[in-house]
C-alpha cells in the first residue's frame, strides 16, 4: 500500500474555501488579444453586473455552496463576446481566473462553431432500468430543448454553427434497415431543437445517415428544410450528396463539405454512388475535385466522419487524407466518428481537429462523455484563432464542463496534440489552440504540494488544480501519469439536474451530491456492499502500470477490497458484467474511526481485453454496523517509468506525479 504522505500527490478537490460552504472572492482580467485594456467593457456573473477597473480587472464573490454553475459573460464594443461557465469546484485551489482575451471584430473575420455527434434515440426514450426518461413521446421537442438549454448560450454567439447530425429523422416507423450491426433514427423534432439552440448547419456525411435508406432519407431532408438548418453530405444520389452548402459570412462565401470515411462492408452500402443515395464517400480524389469546383475565393470547410472508435489518436489513413485535403485547398478540416476527443494539428497554417467527440449522444462509455465545442475565427481563408469549450456529456446531457472534468478534457486535448507542434494556452477557463515553437512544459498536478517541494513554473490552463511544474535534477526519482477515472471527486454529480450514471448505487450505497460530494456506504452487522463503475472503461493502455487510490472516512471497523474486472474481446457486455471473474488489486482493513488514505499499484491487462472497470467491496467487521465515505478516488495510468535524478521527461502531459521516498 502506498504511503500517501510522501509518495502519491493527488488532486485535492475538497480542500480550501470551496469545501467549507463559505464564499470565495474570485478575481479576473479581460483584455484584447494584444493584452491592451478595452473600452466599454461589460462583465456579468449570473444576473449580477460586475464592476471593472480601467485595466480590465474585476472581482466577484462566489457562493461555494452554489449547486449549478453560473455563466460569466464578457463583452466590449467592437469585440466578439465571451461566455464561460464558473463553478465552486473551479476555485478549490485558486481564487483567480486566468486572463480572458476578447477577439476584435473586423471586416472579413468570421466566428464559426463546431460540435460533434448528435442523435436523439435509444436510451433517451428507453433508459436503463432505474434511470430517468429524458425524452417523452408527448413532449419530444420541449424535452429536446431542455437537453440543449445549458449549452445554448455558447452556440448562439457564433456567426455560423455546425453539428454532425448522426441520425436519420422520422416520426413514422422505418423498416428498410441496412444489414449492419447498429441502426437507429431520431424524431424530426431534433432538427427543430438544434436550430433553436443556435445551430445553422448539419453535416450529414456519416455512417448513420443511410441506416434506413431512402425511406429514412426522405423525412430527414424534409425535417431539415422545415427547420431552416442548412445541410450537406447526404442525398438521393452521389451528385446531391457531394454538393456543398455555400453560405456568405462577412462578405465571403464559405463552403461546407461533409463526407463519410468508408462505404461499409454490407450491401447496399451506406455511401452514395451514381444514382444510389447515401452519404458522400471521402476519397482524396473526390475531395480534391469538389474543392476544385468551388469559386476561387470560397473558404473551404471540410468535415470527415472517419477513424477508429474510441482511439486516442487518428489512424495514419486519416492523417494522410486530411493533410492532402489541405494541399488540395481545404482551409479547415474537422473529424468525427471516434466518439472520443482526439488532438489537433496545424498543417500548412491550417487547423485540423481530428475528432470533435460526442455532443448529444447516449453512450455510457466514460471517455465518450468528455466533449468539446470548438470556436474557430477565420480571417477569410486564414486561421486567426481557435478555442476549446470543454463539454461534459453528463447523463447524456451536454453541459459546460467544470472543475476536474473541465481539466481532464483540456489535459487530454493538450496531451494528444503535443507531438504535432500544437500548444494550448488558457483563455479564462477555456483554452486556445495554436502552433508553437517546439518548447514544451511538463504538465503535472501540483495541488497539495508544499511550496518548496517542486518549483512552480507557470500556471497552465488556469483550471484547478492544474499547474505546470518543472521537475529538476535535484528531485527524487519520479514518474508521471494521468487519471483515467476523472470522476472520483463526485463534484459533477447532479449538476444541472442530471443523474449520475457512473457509480453502482443500491440500498447500501448512494452518491451524495451536496456539500462535500462523496460516495456513502451504510452497512448493517456482517454486511458487504459492492460499488464501483456501472460499466467498463474502453479507453485504457494495455500493460501500463497503474495505481488506484482514494480517501475513506470510516465509522466502525471494515475491510476494503479493490478489484479489476475486464471485458474480453468478443464477450457481450451483459455476460462480462455478470460473469467475468474479478482480479483483486489490493485490500486493507481499517480498525480506527476517522479519515484514511489508501492506494494500490498493479499492471493493466496485457492482451485480449476490450475494456476494464473498477469495483470496491466494503465489508463490515465488528458486528455492530459501519459507515464508509469514499472520496477523491483516482485511477492513474503511468506514462513514464521511474525517472532518476538528472533524467528529464520530455514533452509529457500528466495529471499526477509520484515521487519515490
Amino acid at each position: 500500500m502506498l504511503k500517501f504522505n510522501s509518495l502519491l500527490l493527488v488532486m485535492t478537490l475538497l480542500a480550501g474555501a470551496a469545501a467549507s460552504g463559505a464564499s470565495v472572492t474570485v478575481s479576473g482580467m479581460v483584455t484584447g488579444e494584444d493584452g491592451a485594456a478595452l473600452q466599454a467593457l461589460h462583465v456579468q456573473v449570473g444576473a449580477t453586473i460586475i464592476a471593472v477597473d480601467e485595466s480590465g480587472r474585476f472581482a466577484f464573490t462566489f457562493g461555494c455552496d452554489t449547486q449549478d454553475p453560473v455563466l460569466l459573460r464578457v463583452s466590449a464594443e467592437g469585440y466578439y463576446p465571451a461566455v464561460q461557465a464558473v463553478h465552486a469546484t473551479d476555485f478549490t485551489n485558486r481564487t483567480t481566473i486566468p486572463p480572458i482575451e476578447l477577439v476584435r471584430r473586423q471586416a472579413g473575420r468570421s466566428l464559426l462553431l463546431f460540435a460533434g455527434d448528435a442523435m436523439l434515440s435509444r436510451r433517451y426514450f428507453k433508459p436503463v432500468s432505474g434511470e430517468p426518461v429524458l425524452v417523452r413521446d408527448a413532449s419530444i421537442e420541449r424535452d429536446a430543448r431542455g437537453l440543449l438549454q445549458h449549452i445554448k448560450p455558447f452556440i448562439e454567439r457564433a456567426d455560423y454553427a455546425s453539428v454532425n447530425l448522426e441520425s436519420q429523422l422520422s416520426s413514422e416507423a422505418l423498416t428498410e434497415r441496412l444489414p449492419k450491426s447498429v441502426t437507429f433514427y431520431s424524431p424530426p423534432a431534433l432538427a427543430d431543437a438544434l436550430r433553436w439552440a443556435g445551430f445553422d448547419y448539419a453535416a450529414l456525411g456519416n455512417n448513420h445517415m443511410f441506416d434506413y435508406q431512402d425511406q429514412g432519407l426522405r423525412p430527414t431532408l424534409r425535417a431539415l428544410q422545415r427547420s431552416g438548418l442548412d445541410y450537406s453530405g447526404g442525398g438521393f444520389n452521389e451528385a446531391q450528396a457531394r454538393e456543398p452548402v455555400v453560405i456568405g459570412i462577412e462578405g465571403r462565401p464559405h463552403a461546407f463539405l461533409s463526407y463519410v470515411g468508408w462505404p461499409g462492408t454490407f450491401s447496399p452500402s451506406q455511401s452514395a454512388a451514381g444514382d444510389k443515395g447515401g452519404a458522400a464517400l471521402a476519397t482524396s480524389d473526390d475531395i480534391a475535385e469538389d474543392i476544385g469546383k468551388l469559386v476561387n475565393n470560397a473558404v473551404a470547410i471540410l468535415q470527415v466522419h472517419a477513424g477508429l472508435e474510441y482511439a486516442a489518436h487518428p489512424a495514419m489513413s486519416e492523417r494522410s487524407m486530411y493533410r492532402q485535403a489541405i494541399v488540395d485547398g481545404a482551409d479547415l478540416v474537422l473529424g468525427h466518428h471516434p466518439h472520443v476527443l482526439q488532438g489537433f494539428e496545424i498543417y500548412a497554417d491550417r487547423l485540423i481537429a481530428y475528432s470533435l467527440g460526442n455532443f448529444l449522444f447516449d453512450q455510457y462509455h466514460y471517455t465518450t462523455q468528455l466533449g468539446m465545442l470548438l470556436y474557430v475565427w477565420m480571417d477569410g481563408d486564414q486561421l486567426h484563432r481557435a478555442e476549446v469549450v470543454p463539454l461534459h456529456i453528463n447523463g447524456y446531457v451536454p453541459t459546460p464542463a467544470t472543475g476536474a472534468m473541465r481539466y481532464s478534457i483540456l489535459h487530454r486535448l493538450a496531451r494528444l496534440s503535443d507531438d504535432r507542434s500544437v500548444c494550448m494556452q488558457p483563455n479564462g477557463l477555456h483554452a486556445t489552440v495554436s502552433g508553437c515553437d517546439g518548447a514544451r512544459t511538463q504538465i503535472v498536478d501540483a495541488s497539495g504540494l508544499e511550496p518548496a517541494a517542486l518549483p512552480i513554473a507557470v500556471d497552465s490552463f488556469g483550471v484547478s488544480p492544474l499547474r505546470a511544474v518543472a521537475i529538476t535534477a535535484a528531485h527524487a526519482p519520479y514518474r508521471l501519469g494521468t487519471d483515467i477515472l476523472r470522476r472520483g471527486d463526485f463534484e459533477y454529480a447532479n449538476l444541472y439536474g442530471t443523474q449520475d450514471k457512473t457509480w453502482i448505487e443500491n440500498s447500501q450505497v448512494r452518491v451524495v451530491a451536496h456539500d462535500k460530494h462523496h460516495l456513502r456506504i451504510e452497512l448493517a452487522a456482517g454486511e458487504t456492499a459492492r460499488t464501483g463503475q456501472k460499466v467498463f472503461e474502453r479507453v485504457f493502455s494495455a500493460s501500463n502500470p497503474a495505481t488506484v487510490s482514494g480517501h475513506i472516512r470510516v465509522s466502525g471497523p471494515l475491510r476494503l477490497r479493490v478489484m479489476l474486472q475486464r471485458r474480453r474481446i468478443g464477450e457481450s457486455l451483459s455476460d462480462a458484467l455478470a460473469n467475468t471473474a474479478l482480479t483483486e488489486i489490493g485490500q486493507v482493513e481499517f480498525t480506527q474511526d476517522g479519515d484514511h488514505s489508501f492506494g494500490f499499484d498493479y499492471v493493466q491487462p496485457r492482451i485480449a481485453t476490450r475494456s476494464v472497470r473498477l469495483l470496491f467491496d466494503i465489508e463490515e467487521l465488528s458486528g455492530d454496523g459501519a459507515t464508509a465515505i469514499l472520496d477523491d478516488l483516482t485511477w492513474v495510468e503511468w506514462h513514464t517509468p521511474w525517472l532518476q535524478r538528472g533524467e528529464n521527461a520530455a514533452a509529457v502531459h500528466a495529471t499526477h506525479v509520484q515521487l519515490q521516498p
